[in-house]
């Protein structure tokens, strides 16, 4: 795994809940690279630091992507959770990440696994001479999200809206104004920005905020709310839209992909870049109990998919498939070589 990074543990908290699972088959051992950041003096130690690792399989789980350069070929398994960060970039750099965090990785690694279809589709256009058709593993909801299975949102009173991330993907600002003068508490998990703050205290909206959170810290936030709104602008999959089915709240998400692909049949589905759009879910919500209740209960349904053991499973035959074992057989209505969309 990358190195440990004050405000990023979606990667660690994702692997750590399969640990339990896979270790009935595979003695696991999870291991961080020492340095921190994209210098080159951090590439190099992490490089020689993984070249120095001793395991039948070695998974690069993401985010550092070019230590798999490290590994065996054959023994080597990659996971690309999202091309966020090449987007951000421009110039030599650009070029530079784009080579080592994408273009080697993905022709070196023996195995290529990402989250959705959508971070595969966008693989396959921006590397199309390298990029072998990689295989979906989406990510796992922790057991713990369905231990704290909650009732479905209150009837009546100010509803407890979850607004979970506050980079400028999470649409923190539209979803804020959207809210603004309903009957709701927005609940908004992550640091603010100064200018966040600003917006926030010129509308008519109650909200607070907390941040750093532990998992269990989280699930109780989940437990807490009332609804999910979830109107990121782009993503590599979108857990909170599966743990919040979990844990059975409604979901407003995105019209865009991967959104659509996770939350299934379990969401109310918006236009992102249109407040008006977002506002008019939530009053959809907040006047039709009987339209919540049906979400939560096609969002459990629909957040099976993603039970912790289920994705161990897929884990653990890339893992065999490594090893020299064969690999297991497609699902009925599933392409080998993918997962299930």
């Amino acid at each position: 795994m990358r190195p440990a990074w004050p405000g990023y543990f979606s990667i660690e908290q994702l692997f750590e809940s399969l640990e339990p699972h896979l270790a009935a088959a595979f003695d696991v051992r999870i291991v961080r690279v020492p340095a921190q950041g994209a210098g080159l003096a951090a590439i190099a130690r992490n490089l020689i630091f993984t070249a120095r690792l001793r395991a039948d399989v070695i998974h690069v789980t993401g985010d550092v992507h070019y230590c798999a350069l490290a590994v065996r070929r054959r023994r080597s398994v990659l996971t690309i959770h999202d091309l966020g960060s090449l987007g951000r970039l421009a110039g030599a750099r650009r070029l530079v990440f784009a080579l080592l965090w994408y273009a080697l990785p993905l022709r070196w690694a023996g195995q290529v696994t990402v989250i959705s279809a959508e971070t595969a589709r966008q693989l396959e256009d921006g590397f199309p001479r390298v990029c072998r058709r990689p295989e979906v593993i989406p990510n796992a909801v922790s057991d713990s999200f369905r231990m704290h299975r909650r009732d479905v949102p209150r009837e009546g009173g100010r509803l407890r809206v979850l607004q979970v991330g506050t980079a400028p993907n999470k649409n923190l600002e539209r979803v804020a104004a959207a809210a603004a003068g309903l009957p709701v508490h927005l609940r908004i998990i992550g640091a603010l920005s100064a200018r966040q703050r600003a917006l926030l205290g010129s509308l008519d909206l109650e909200w607070t905020s907390a941040e750093q959170l532990s998992h269990d810290e989280l699930v109780r936030e989940y437990c807490g709310s009332d609804i999910l709104v979830f109107a990121s602008t782009s993503e590599g999959f979108g857990l909170p839209i599966a743990e919040a089915q979990a844990n059975g709240l409604p979901v407003v998400t995105s019209r865009i992909a991967p959104m659509t692909e996770v939350a299934g049949d379990g969401a109310l589905f918006v236009d992102p870049y249109r407040e008006a759009d977002i506002r008019s879910a939530l009053e959809l919500l907040l006047h039709s109990p009987g339209l919540a209740r049906s979400l939560s209960e096609r969002g459990r349904c629909n957040a099976e998919r993603f039970e912790a053991r289920a994705i161990a499973s897929r884990y653990g035959g890339v893992y065999r498939h490594a090893c020299g074992g064969k690999r297991p057989a497609a699902e009925p209505g599933e392409r080998p070589g993918s997962g299930a969309s």
